[in-house]
């Protein structure tokens, strides 16, 4: 269930907010704002701020989801976007984004404690589950903290990337705040709304966004932590099995053990 309600009139959007315990309708706004001031283009520009009911009031975007198999023109297209967000300067009160690395790591512990052990889930999960909590007890150093801050949108989904047949625009930042470089290029390489459907090469994700030696290690342990969270949202009963095809936690479980296996390469 979405946490907004969206109307449009004309070029104008109003976003209502269903949910504001994460601060999202102030998340949003402030994202918006540093955004116009400093790459105006390449999300809505704020309008308004309301706060009853909450809402944000921002102009319309045009643009279909970036939702197809991404050819070297749209991604190209899509890193172009997310280079110019990372490149803006993040104010030193700004929060990190609700769900930043050291949230997902112990989001994921957590979780993993809860879901490993279950009965009657397929090998192939199974042993996914157990390597990844083997994994999550002795992490990396370092993965709790944001190294290279930059300003994330806070949701990776394709649905908040629009292509207008000349660039990529990014909408919905509710979630919105200071991230890590190497975390949000993983967030990219790994969403489910991609992966899933093999919209996007990971690799190539990864490499068109010239990191460094140690960030790339990041990225790399990044991508474990992240795709452990989208198996855990796919098990049945979890929010994610309905919502996808038959057969998807397999096949995430073998993308998991992919990447756990090159780590320990």
């Amino acid at each position: 269930m979405a946490n907004h309600d969206v109307t449009i009139e004309g070029q104008v959007v109003r976003k209502r907010y269903r949910r504001t315990s994460r601060d999202e309708p102030a998340r949003e706004w402030a994202a918006l704002v540093l955004l116009h001031e400093h790459t105006p283009g390449l999300a809505p520009r704020p309008l308004a701020l309301e706060t009853d009911p909450p809402a944000v009031v921002m102009s319309r975007v045009d643009g279909a989801p970036l939702d197809a198999v991404l050819t070297p023109r749209l991604l190209a297209a899509m890193v172009d976007a997310y280079r110019t967000l990372f490149a803006v300067p993040v104010p030193p009160d700004t929060p990190r984004r609700f769900w930043h690395p050291e949230a997902f790591l112990g989001n994921n512990v957590a979780w993993l404690e809860e879901e490993h052990a279950r009965p009657g889930l397929p090998d192939l999960v199974r042993r996914a589950l157990a390597a990844a909590r083997t994994w999550h007890a002795d992490p990396p150093p370092g993965l709790d903290r944001i190294e290279d801050p930059v300003l994330a949108q806070g949701d990776g989904k394709v649905d908040n990337m629009l292509w207008d047949g000349s660039c990529v625009r990014l909408v919905d930042f509710e979630g919105s705040g200071v991230g890590d470089l190497a975390f949000e290029v993983a967030d990219l390489a790994e969403h489910i709304s991609a992966r899933l459907l093999g919209l996007r090469d990971p690799e190539s994700v990864v490499a068109a966004f010239d990191l460094s030696p140690a960030q790339r290690e990041r990225a790399a342990a990044y991508r474990i932590v992240l795709a452990t969270f989208w198996l855990l949202g796919l098990l049945p009963g979890n929010r994610g099995h309905g919502l996808n095809a038959e057969g998807s936690d397999r096949r995430q479980a073998a993308h998991l053990l992919d990447l756990l296996g090159r780590e320990g390469a």
